[in-house]
């Protein structure tokens, strides 16, 4: 195994694949005590836009363009979209998402803190994560890691908004797109060295973001393409939670971890 020194990373992007194509279904209560439950609100026609956020400050402006692209149809089809937004591994206490919200101008959203619902179910973890579901059969019409749009959750809704007009029998999903580089961070927690592997099709550079849990860029590199598994010197790390991001050419993904001496 490949020993490299903090950064110094050979990483490529894998196509990704696609995710499920039907949501899972939760009960769970909103940071208001409101309980909810997704199959029960897309059975009364509900068309529901989850996000996920660390939260963080790289969350801010993709989730708030999400929040921009729901907000829209609250005139044109009032009662029928909803944004719910949830904290990632349910590490974060509702008042600090709700803050979070509020100072990025997310304010037409329901808050969840419940590792109920899970970002795996819908394939690999992002930062920031979104998916759109809608219809009596529980489908997925968007599934975007790292770079949610605002202009794709519009045309996703609106696919599914003709799709329950049409009783939900056309199938059409615009756009899954599940990261995927197969890229693992272990072990975690990690102490002085975190181990990295990743896979290798296309042999194309990539560039490596690492963050902080305020969301604070701290290093970017552009690597030449490599495969197989390296060790990451993470000694002059302080102890607490990171993110690890790889962009290639079409993919990104994401992955957390943390580091205690």
């Amino acid at each position: 195994m490949k020993k490299i020194g903090l950064f110094i990373i050979g990483l490529t992007s894998v196509l990704g694949v696609l995710g499920q194509t039907n949501a899972t279904d939760f009960t769970v209560d909103d940071c208001s005590g409101i309980s909810h439950n997704l199959f029960s609100e897309l059975d009364a026609g509900k068309i529901i836009v989850i996000g996920w956020t660390m939260p963080c400050l790289s969350c801010a402006s993709p989730l708030l363009s999400v929040h921009n692209a729901v907000l829209s149809f609250a005139v044109s089809n009032p009662g029928v979209v909803e944004y719910w937004l949830a904290d990632d591994y349910n590490d974060s206490p509702c008042s600090t998402i709700e803050d979070w919200c509020t100072n990025n101008g997310i304010t037409n959203v329901t808050v969840f803190s419940s590792n109920v619902i899970d970002m795996w179910d819908y394939g690999n973890t992002g930062m920031p994560k979104v998916v759109v579901v809608g219809c009596s059969d529980h489908k997925v019409y968007y599934n975007r890691n790292d770079n949610p749009s605002g202009s794709g959750v519009t045309n996703s809704i609106n696919d599914a908004l003709a799709d329950i007009a049409g009783d939900c029998q056309v199938v059409s999903v615009s756009e899954l797109e599940v990261s995927n580089f197969g890229l693992e961070c272990f072990p975690n927690p990690a102490a002085s060295i975190l181990n990295v592997s990743f896979q290798n099709s296309t042999k194309e550079d990539v560039t490596i973001e690492l963050y902080d849990f305020t969301g604070a860029l701290l290093r970017v590199d552009v690597i030449t393409g490599s495969t197989g598994e390296v060790q990451y010197d993470i000694s002059n790390l302080s102890i607490g939670s990171y993110l690890l991001k790889v962009l290639g050419s079409e993919k990104s993904e994401t992955k957390r971890f943390n580091v205690s001496h």
